[in-house]
């Protein structure tokens, strides 16, 4: 320590008025270094983030407290619950049965879940791969007279299968963790394996994963991170979520390195045949043509017009995202030990990547006077308004009902008058039809166009 201030000292003295003008690191590692340290006390305490290109780990670093009150810092091989990113192990494990002729994606899931009431409709293996059933996420149920501390697998569908359904199956997407509960049941059903001892064998082991596990309160080998959640702009430690609760849904825990050692085993056709694979990360098509967000298992989205495949997860004190960007080559991890509800953490990751692959954050800069011009409450019905906000140079959407499930988050500039958020793939064009008649806002999803608001103040 002494040996450094020495060294800072020295080199104040002698270069004097040169020492404010020190260049900024330009390259990627320093890039990053400053990007994450400028944006993770908005996200968790503690962070661990991986980049490979081309195969190859180019940055691997871990940032703040792995325990605020121990002052533990955070290392890079510190493993974390990483909820939703559980569902590309049990789409994987599902398609393992699919190739070995196991199971049919057109199966009815009642030929294996007989207790699951079919509802009049036809509900696949598909449907439940592709968030296409219509089934109803179990978070969003309220049932008291069966709701429990813990469940067992019966007592899980049980909570689930008087709800009715959303949709038609294969008519729409909603986004559910029933479906990937009941894809772990399933699996137990047809294999005679715990949902924990088949991804044991059959993908942890295979792939070499050394440090991702069912998450378990027995766990005697350490190494999980302490789990935080922001409230009122603080980071208060949080009990760990059961885990009957998530399931096959997001059980698991994993580190950055087993997070990267299981993207290249998918890749290099250890888990999957490539035909497989395939169909995993290409979108769901609906009866209509148009295209869905989600394969098996994945997200497949737009990073910088480069096509992405992701999926990022959000539990009791930990939130996570990887992104693989197939046309450079280019892996992306990042692991946090924080909840916070803004979608930060998932804004983060995607900006690490996009400076991954040399894409600026910013698409298009848009003088004050043009954002300001886009600024009021945009109406669809009188129960749906979205509001733009701007604050400098930056504009912000928020929906007016909570039921629209859109917090505020930042509107990104693609060019004049169109934007896009990097929480989700939704696009929001400003129309100017003429003079004397109000602005509308148009807004975009993957089927295509959405809604128009009109501008009412």
């Amino acid at each position: 320590m002494l040996r450094t201030l020495l060294c800072s000292l020295y080199c104040f003295i002698v270069t004097g008025v040169l020492y404010g003008q020190e260049k900024p690191d330009t390259s990627l590692a320093g890039r990053l270094d400053q990007l994450i340290a400028a944006r993770l006390e908005q996200v968790a305490p503690g962070a661990v983030v991986l980049v490979a290109q081309q195969g190859k780990v180019s940055y691997r670093k871990a940032f703040g407290w792995a325990n605020k009150k121990q002052q533990l810092p955070m290392q890079p091989e510190m493993i974390f619950r990483i909820g939703s990113v559980t569902k590309p192990f049990t789409a994987t494990a599902i398609l393992q049965l699919v190739e070995q002729g196991k199971l049919s994606l057109q199966d009815s899931i009642q030929r294996y879940v007989p207790e699951y009431p079919s509802k009049g409709a036809v509900i696949t293996i598909q449907h439940l791969l592709t968030h296409t059933s219509g089934i109803k996420n179990y978070a969003a149920i309220y049932n008291p007279a069966k709701a429990r501390k813990t469940y067992t697998l019966a007592q899980g569908i049980d909570y689930i299968r008087e709800e009715p359904l959303e949709f038609t199956p294969g008519s729409n997407y909603a986004y559910s963790n029933s479906n990937y509960y009941l894809l772990g049941y399933i699996l137990e059903k047809i294999t005679g394996l715990s949902y924990e001892s088949y991804l044991q064998q059959h993908i942890f082991d295979k792939a070499g994963l050394l440090h991702t596990r069912y998450s378990n309160p027995g766990n005697t080998d350490g190494g999980l991170v302490t789990g935080y959640m922001r409230s009122k702009g603080v980071f208060k430690q949080v009990p760990l979520e059961e885990i009957t609760t998530m399931y096959a849904a997001g059980g698991l825990e994993a580190n950055v390195d087993d997070l990267l050692h299981f993207q290249q085993a998918l890749y290099k056709g250890v888990l999957l045949n490539n035909t497989s694979l395939l169909a995993a990360t290409t979108p769901y098509r609906f009866p209509d043509g148009t295209a869905s967000q989600y394969g098996y298992g994945w997200f497949i989205q737009d990073i910088g017009g480069s096509k992405a495949i992701t999926h990022s997860g959000s539990t009791d004190g930990f939130q996570s995202d990887i992104i693989y960007l197939p046309e450079q080559d280019v892996f992306v991890a990042a692991l946090f030990n924080g909840y916070e509800a803004d979608m930060d953490w998932t804004v983060l990751t995607t900006d690490i990547a996009r400076l991954a692959i040399g894409k600026p954050l910013e698409d298009s800069i848009l003088s004050p006077t043009v954002l300001e011009s886009y600024v009021g409450v945009y109406q669809y019905t009188t129960e749906h308004q979205l509001i733009i906000t701007r604050e400098a140079d930056k504009l912000f959407v928020k929906a007016s009902n909570p039921a629209a499930r859109l917090p505020l988050v930042q509107l990104h500039a693609a060019a004049k008058d169109s934007f896009y958020i990097k929480e989700a793939p939704l696009r929001f064009v400003f129309v100017r039809e003429a003079p004397d008649k109000p602005l509308k806002l148009v807004t975009y999803n993957t089927r295509g166009k959405d809604a128009e608001w009109v501008k009412i103040k």
